[in-house]
Parts: C-alpha cells; structure tokens; sequence
C-alpha cells in the first residue's frame, strides 16, 4: 500500500491572490475561507484506486490516519501484551502515590492468575471482547464475586490506560457482561454473646496461651485481643501502636489525659515481609472528604475504663523488652513487627479448642472481633 498526502493552502488576503496563490497547483482551494486542510489519501498498489481518509487541520494527523489504514486502525502496531500494559499502569500508580504498596502487589497476583489462565501474555491489540469474556467466565466456579469483581476491574483498568497512551484504538471491555460467581457468598460471622464470654474468660484465665515458636507472649496476645473487641479496630492498626515513655508520662498515640489513642499507621505486608506503614485503610479516603487522615479512639467506646486497663498493662509490660527499641505497644519478644497472621493462629487454635463456630470450615479470624464489636454496639442500641 503507497501513501499520499495532498495539501492545500490558500490566500489570507482575500480575493486578491498573492504568490502562494497562483503558485499553487491544488484545485479544491477555496480563496475565500482561510483554512491549511491535509488531505489524506491512501492508494493501493499502483495507484489505480485511492481511498479517501478525511482533512486535518495538521499533518502529523493526516499521516497518523494513513498509517492506521495501514495497520489494522493502530497508529504503531507493536508486541507489548496485556501483563506489561498492566505492569506499566501499576507502576505509575505507585510512582504517583495512587495505589499503596499492598495495592501494588495485590494486582501482581491477579496478573499472575491471568497469566495462569494464558491471557496475561497474549498481545493486547490481538484480545477481543470474546476472549476476555472467556477468561472472566471461566472464573465463576472457582473464585468468590469481589475476586471476579477486582480481576474484572484491572483489566478495565489496563485497556483505559492502553487507549491513553495510543497503544489500542478501541477498548474490548465496553461490552462485557457481568460474571457472577457460583460460590456461596461469604458473609461477615461475629461471635455469639455467649462464644465471646467464653473466649474471654479462657484467655484471662489462662497463662500460656502462645506456642514459644511464635515469638510473641501471652500477655501481649491477650492485651492485643482484649483491646481488638473492646474498640473494634483492625488489627494491623493496633499493632501499629507506639509509645513513648519518660519518668512522668506518657507520650505518642497513647493520651491519657484526653483519653484517646490515635490510629495512623499500620503494620502491612509488603514482598511478604512485615512493614510500618504511615497512614490507614481509609486515610486517603478521610482525606478526599476533608478529613484528617487518623481517626481517634476514645477510650468510653467500652464500659468500666476496660481500654484504659488495657493500655496501661501493656505498657508496662512493653517498657520492661529491652529489645522494643522502635516503642511499639506490641511487639514479639524480640522487638520485632507482630502481624495478623500471628494473632491469627493462636486466635484459630484456642477456639478449635473451645469448640467455636467448629462449623466454620476455615475456622476463626482475628477480623471477627471487629464484626463482633460492631454488633454488640447494634444490640446494645436496640436494647436501650
């Protein structure tokens, strides 16, 4: 296929024609209406038949439209693949501040997962809307809706940033049908009154309550427990907690004068590897709405000072590891990050052990007291 670009031009004085004019070999130009219209022609081989491309008030643009006549409607016809395009967009997102690092690598799994499917490494000018379609549905009967949900929305994501960065023309996911997932959905289980009574007195009754390969005492698993059902707070933000301490008081996220703690950080997982990271789940959230990006805990959300005891153990009990060089109110014994999955464990064997919710086929999870939390404040409301 050959390329033609006519162009023409004409006068900007009118009727009268100045030199540009009479040189001028075009014979569409209108010497009344000041315009610089770029045909664009293509022509097929030998040049017998020419398919008209439109006008553009520049060239660049004219030859971009030849080009696309030439590949198929793409402007640069390459090999780059969808995993790429998606590596590309969450790399700029986390230059940019967008997307957290947790964010980051829960996406490199769900490129894992596509790339398990064999979509991941197919090009992406090459997928159509069929294809994509495919992948999605075959996902229904093994992943829960909010996995189908996020794995749907990322793909929408990398064509969005493909068409911006002119690597597609068009984008395949505009006619894509919602998948819904055959599996039962997963609903949010709190403890019973009676299961929370029973896992409270067993922990305060108890003195080894951790197993010594985990790094973390009794007393800490409990305070950080006892504290996680009393406030209803994640328990990476807990354990996030610092403090700072001199011969008189108390200082950091801790204020018993006010009698709060303030929650702004979290203890995440990052490479698979615990870190202190500034900010919340919600943090930016709070701050699009005007928000400061912490939130502040007072201490009467419970009854009877329990928070207050709670703290003020702990941090006795934290001031006297001498490896807590970092201050948290947690930590294992040797001064290092606690994580959820440590809570978890020996928050899974204990109620194994006292028989709770044996019905649940992945047994208990620390995020369980938030939902127990969060329910003991609806029935107290219904009852008062």
């Amino acid at each position: 296929m050959r390329v033609r670009i006519e162009v023409y031009a004409t006068t900007e004085f009118g009727t009268k024609k100045c030199q540009k004019c009479l040189d001028c070999k075009g014979k569409d130009c209108d010497r009344f209406y000041v315009y610089a219209p770029h045909t664009a022609l293509s022509s097929t081989k030998g040049g017998k038949k020419r398919k008209y491309l439109g006008r553009y008030e520049k060239k660049e643009e004219a030859q971009d439209s030849i080009v696309q006549a030439q590949n198929g409607g793409f402007v640069e016809t390459n090999n780059i693949t969808l995993y790429e395009v998606l590596e590309k967009k969450n790399t700029k997102n986390l230059e940019a501040n967008v997307i957290a690092t947790s964010t980051d690598d829960r996406n490199r799994a769900i490129r894992d997962k596509m790339r398990k499917y064999g979509l991941a490494d197919k090009k992406i000018q090459k997928i159509s809307t069929d294809e994509i379609q495919d992948y999605l549905n075959n996902l229904k009967d093994s992943y829960s809706q909010s996995e189908i949900d996020k794995q749907t929305d990322e793909i929408k994501s990398g064509y969005k940033y493909a068409i911006i960065n002119h690597l597609v023309t068009s984008n395949p996911c505009k006619n894509l049908i919602k998948v819904i997932s055959t599996l039962p959905t997963k609903e949010a289980r709190p403890f019973e009154l009676d299961e929370q009574n029973l896992f409270m007195n067993y922990i305060n009754t108890h003195d080894n309550l951790t197993d010594i390969r985990s790094g973390m005492d009794s007393i800490t698993f409990r305070n950080v427990v006892k504290l996680a059902f009393a406030t209803g707070q994640r328990i990476g933000e807990l354990l996030a907690l610092q403090i700072g301490y001199d011969k008189k008081h108390y200082t950091s996220d801790i204020n018993f004068e006010k009698k709060y703690f303030r929650i702004s950080k979290t203890i995440s997982t990052e490479h698979n590897k615990p870190i202190l990271k500034n900010g919340t789940k919600n943090s930016k959230k709070r701050i699009r709405k005007g928000l400061p990006p912490y939130i502040d805990i007072s201490f009467n959300v419970a009854n009877d000072d329990v928070i207050e005891k709670i703290l003020k153990e702990q941090i006795e009990h934290s001031k006297n590891n001498p490896n807590n060089k970092q201050h948290f109110l947690f930590c294992n014994d040797n001064g290092s990050f606690l994580t959820h999955h440590q809570i978890t464990d020996t928050f899974k064997r204990i109620c194994r052990e006292l028989h709770i919710q044996d019905d649940n086929p992945k047994g208990c999870y620390i995020h369980q007291a938030r939902h127990s939390f969060v329910t003991r404040c609806l029935e107290a409301r219904y009852e008062s």
